[in-house]
């Protein structure tokens, strides 16, 4: 059991950790962009990734609250419990910041246009290969 906690508190470490990961690799492309633009990087735009990651925090902290109790409430049920012990609305709430702060970054790139074009490309190919699939199996 304490292997299993020790497990449980490592991945919410990392969870927590990617979170604040993404953050600053937000905040690095966005002063990135302002240089490029020619803007001051100002403590106005600083302080609002603060905010961003004080509320970040605070939203994960509450799913991590929920996780908690849902994971003591099925420890309590005992081993009869049909879902396993573990923090799958903290998992869920970090990959979706982290999600946010892909796109924010991806916004602040200046090659986006040719990531959109690449992506629409992929699709392409992606209907072609199986359109392809489906004629085979037809044959």
């Amino acid at each position: 059991m304490e292997q299993k906690s020790v497990s449980i508190l490592m991945l919410l470490a990392v969870e927590y950790g990617g979170v604040m990961l993404a953050v600053f690799a937000d905040l690095v492309g966005g002063i990135m962009k302002s240089r490029r633009e020619g803007r001051r990087v100002t403590s106005r735009g600083l302080r609002r990734t603060v905010g961003k990651l004080q509320s970040y925090y605070l939203s994960l902290f509450s799913v991590s609250v929920v996780d908690a109790m849902v994971c003591a409430a099925l420890s309590v049920l005992g081993d009869g419990a049909p879902v396993p012990v573990f923090p799958y609305l903290t998992t869920l709430g970090s990959v979706l910041l982290c999600s946010i702060e892909v796109l924010s970054i991806i916004e602040n790139m200046p090659e986006r246009p040719r990531i959109g074009a690449g992506f629409k490309k992929l699709t392409v190919l992606a209907e072609r290969f199986f359109m392809l699939r489906k004629r085979v199996r037809q044959m």
